[in-house]
């Protein structure tokens, strides 16, 4: 989808966490005026005698706030538990602004409030062994409260079946080291596709991911920029494009100079990836004629390196054998538990260009959904590369959407056969939407922009826990103007700085009858 050519967002403060510290009765510093507020902390409906909890048990603590005269940061932190949810009180963040987030480790929650008297619950899950403390200390301002100390038992710490990060749009430019591929590049002609600043943020955000040590890395499209087969700057980057020969064999290299860095990338760390193809991997929309005539050269060349192993086999065994989508569609199931399937949501040829599912595509979606309901897999996660239900956020994006929204053949098949959760990207924000039994999530960025966010999602017997993780980033072009050179005229900005550490914006917790609880930017749209 095209996006502003210089686009730029402001920084992110990231602010220091409040150090965890308890104490065994309540109290105040400061008097309870506008300068220091009066704050409270207490449980609610924990036990008093004997105070004693067990791991995985859920709290809640309780915080009182007497009064805000303007929107301050209350700061509550956490011993011997993790927060599961932003409190409704607390204003939430979007991804380019942090207002109330939860640190990485769930210890430490950062909350926005409002003016005025406000009372928030924030629910708590415990992790400590027995014999530790479990509390909580909020501050406001110069005022500061702890609640009672309690006890854990102990007990056994569950981890999930199946961890999966999901990170749509990733990246969404041409960022590679040209000196690698196999084009014509020449210094004196084109700057590179990639700098220190690129290499040092690339490192924090799939360090990040490395970090969650999931089983795999879902991205719903847009890996790339895909202005391939065009030249406007007569760079000769990767070979001439007069004539529909040459620019079929500029894309192809363009296509072997890209990709191969980008799974690298990935694979360097441990991380395995399961892509789809997006509206980029076929030459971004809207689609010319000379660019519909490319399209089936843009499938195949990306076929050739995420649908296909390194002797020319198919990678995935299930996939839609009839369709002409046969290597850019699959499923697989990790766990017993879990079912991913990935669609191509494009049907682009060289006379028309339509976001929607072929009818091939569809019959064997049908198939493996009644297959995973017949072999009792708990849940099932689709992921496409545009939204089905209308979105309500948008940065920097045409907007795609899969036609027939609602009503289309694609989302009563989802319906029908209880898909739990539909991930896609496109729109560069984030959008929760529910119909029908079904969760869309829409997420990602242009990470060129410094839009970057993830989904991680621990898959459980009996629910999907899912947060949203932002990072504090900006983007500007160098100081003399310049930019980083892509097949798109406009290039990429020269910087873009990363904080290492994300924060979480937003959760949701699936159960087997539905959504069980949301907060902060995953809470669903109405």
């Amino acid at each position: 989808m095209p996006h502003h050519p210089r686009l730029l967002l402001p920084a992110l403060a990231l602010l220091a966490a409040v150090p965890v510290t308890a104490a065994a009765t309540p109290r105040h510093v400061g008097p309870a005026t506008a300068e220091a507020p009066a704050v409270s902390v207490a449980w609610r409906d924990a036990p008093v005698e004997p105070a004693r909890v067990a791991v995985g048990d859920t709290l809640v603590a309780q915080v009182a706030v007497d009064s805000v005269p303007d929107a301050g940061v209350l700061r509550v932190s956490a011993r011997g538990g993790r927060f599961t949810a932003l409190p409704r009180g607390c204003v939430p963040s979007s991804i380019v602004r942090r207002r109330s987030s939860i640190s990485a480790d769930g210890t430490r929650l950062r909350c926005l409030v409002r003016p005025g008297p406000r009372v928030l619950r924030a629910p708590l899950e415990v992790t400590a062994g027995p014999g530790r403390a479990v509390g909580v200390v909020a501050t406001l301002g110069r005022a500061q409260a702890a609640a009672p100390r309690l006890t854990s038992l102990g007990g056994p710490s569950a981890a999930p079946a199946y961890r999966f990060l999901s990170s749509p749009d990733f990246l969404n430019g041409d960022v590679a080291d040209l000196r690698r591929g196999p084009g014509a590049w020449d210094p004196r002609r084109s700057p590179n596709s990639i700098n220190a600043a690129y290499r040092s943020a690339l490192d924090h955000v799939l360090g990040a991911f490395a970090d969650e040590a999931p089983g795999s890395v879902l991205v719903a499209g847009d890996l790339v920029e895909g202005w391939w087969g065009t030249d406007p700057g007569r760079t000769g980057t990767f070979g001439p494009v007069g004539t529909p020969a040459e620019r079929r064999a500029a894309l192809r290299r363009a296509a072997d100079t890209y990709y191969p860095q980008w799974l690298q990338r990935f694979r360097s760390r441990g991380l395995a990836v399961l892509p789809a193809m997006g509206d980029h991997e076929l030459g971004d929309d809207p689609w010319t004629s000379r660019k519909r005539a490319l399209a089936p050269v843009f499938e195949r060349a990306w076929s050739r390196w995420f649908g296909r192993r390194a002797d020319g086999s198919p990678r995935f065994a299930d996939r839609p054998r009839r369709s002409r989508h046969e290597l850019s569609a699959y499923a697989v199931r990790p766990t017993p538990e879990l079912q991913v399937v990935t669609i191509n949501v494009f049907d682009v040829t060289p006379g028309r260009a339509r976001v929607q599912v072929d009818p091939a595509q569809l019959a064997w979606l049908r198939d493996v959904l009644r297959r995973a309901r017949r072999d009792g897999v708990a849940w099932v996660v689709v992921q496409g590369h545009a939204p089905v239900l209308r979105t309500d956020r948008a940065r920097g994006s045409s907007g795609l959407h899969v036609r027939g929204g609602a009503g289309s053949a694609l989302w009563r098949i989802f319906a029908r056969f209880g898909v739990d959760l539909y991930l896609c990207g496109e729109v560069h924000d984030v959008s929760v939407a529910e119909r029908d039994g079904v969760v869309q999530v829409t997420h990602g960025g242009i990470f060129q922009f410094g839009l970057t966010n993830y989904l991680r999602a621990d898959v459980r017997p009996d629910r999907v826990e899912l947060e949203l993780r932002d990072f504090a980033a900006r983007s500007a072009d160098a100081a003399d103007g310049s930019r980083l050179w892509e097949t798109r005229p406009a290039g990429m900005p020269a910087v873009v700085r990363v904080r290492r550490t994300p924060f979480t914006i937003g959760m949701m917790t699936l159960g087997l009858d539905g959504v069980q609880q949301a907060s902060g930017v995953l809470r669903p749209r109405r």
